[in-house]
């Protein structure tokens, strides 16, 4: 059994694309954490060329903590195909982490564990630690890679460990588990520059990444902006001083990430998830500008509500409230009621095909 440390200096990334360039392995097996373009992109070709000279890819990728990209997940599945998994466990307490890469034919005879996740970080540039198992015919070889084999067999066997087809693929770009990597900003430049008493130093010279394969480019698919909802009874009534309107859950479990939930929220003080933001509301043509909204989950009597003073005071029931999101800016709205009886109330009403009630229709556009 042959074993070889591989760190920031002889990389994880070199390795795995010697190894799939090598026409030794037909099989590619990767059970990982999370998952980015920035190192898929950076290893397409010989993933490419593997898979289109017979090699086979099976990828069991980890959504936890939405740090794993739809562009990602989008390249695998054009290599993996059918073989694709996502894994996630509701318990928030549990995060899937591994970090396993295996090569083999019929049997696994190499595997490259250690804190290297599908990432150009892990791949090429972090301070890393893997460890290159080569199996031979020892016992110990056959040992350790009957115990590689049941753990990948377990991964895939787990009933958290789901089949990502696109239509799935899709739903978790909406809910907010994965992420558009396009959209996700970097800050270290302005961390560094109210950090820069801290006693580190950067480095001269930073590593050369392999180039981007172009096709790799992956386009993604527009989150829908606007939310349309009538307006019950509740949400218009005067008897309430609090100015809450309610979304309903089934609009919530729709499109979280249309709400920046749960991402952006944070504790209000009293146990439950909230998020502050500003909006513009128009009201009978009258526009009144940056208005502050509140929007929270109560979860004592499981309501999502919405905070918005001008809506609930001059709404009236079985209007309909418009509310847009700018998709660069997710702390920004506009709010516009659309009472019964104009221009626009007989269009938008046709669209509002989603019942929750009698009195309660909602859809995204």
């Amino acid at each position: 059994m042959e074993l070889t440390l591989l760190t920031h200096t002889n990389t994880i990334g070199k390795e795995i694309t010697e190894n799939l360039k090598c026409g030794k392995y037909s099989d590619f097996k990767v059970a990982v954490a999370y998952s980015r373009n920035s190192g898929i992109s950076r290893i397409y070709r010989e993933l490419s060329n593997f898979s289109n000279n017979g090699g086979k890819t099976s990828v069991i990728a980890g959504i936890d903590q939405s740090n794993t990209s739809y562009q990602a997940l989008v390249n695998l599945k054009t290599f993996a195909k059918e073989n694709l998994f996502v894994h996630h466990d509701k318990n928030f307490d549990i995060t899937f982490h591994p970090k396993v890469y295996m090569f083999g034919n019929k049997k696994i005879e190499k595997i490259i564990i250690g804190s290297s996740n599908l990432t150009a970080g892990g791949l090429f540039l972090n301070y890393e630690a893997n460890i290159g198992v080569t199996f031979d015919n020892s016992e110990t070889s056959i040992t350790f890679e009957r115990q590689v084999s049941d753990y990948w067999e377990s991964l895939l066997n787990d009933q958290n460990t789901i089949k990502c087809e696109l239509t799935l693929l899709e739903k978790l770009l909406q809910s907010g588990s994965v992420v558009d990597e396009q959209k996700q900003k970097p800050f270290k430049s302005i961390i560094e520059k109210i950090s820069n008493d801290l006693p580190f130093k950067k480095k001269k010279t930073s590593k050369i990444l392999p180039p981007i394969s172009p096709n790799s480019t992956v386009v993604v698919p527009p989150i829908k902006s606007k939310f349309l909802m009538t307006l019950s009874g509740f949400d218009v009534s005067a008897k309430s001083q609090d100015p809450v309107i309610l979304i309903p859950i089934k609009a919530l479990r729709a499109m979280p990430v249309f709400w920046n939930f749960p991402t952006l929220y944070t504790d209000s003080g009293a146990g439950y998830p909230q998020l502050y933001a500003s909006a513009n509301i128009h009201i009978d043509g009258k526009l009144m500008s940056g208005q502050h909204i509140r929007i929270y989950y109560y979860d004592k009597k499981k309501e999502f509500r919405l905070q918005c003073e001008p809506i609930k005071r001059n709404g009236n029931k079985g209007d309909i409230i418009s509310i847009y999101k700018h998709p660069n800016k997710p702390l920004e709205f506009d709010i516009e009621l659309i009472r019964t009886g104009t221009k626009g109330f007989k269009k938008n009403k046709l669209l509002l095909t989603n019942k929750v009630s009698t009195q309660k229709f909602f859809n995204y556009f």
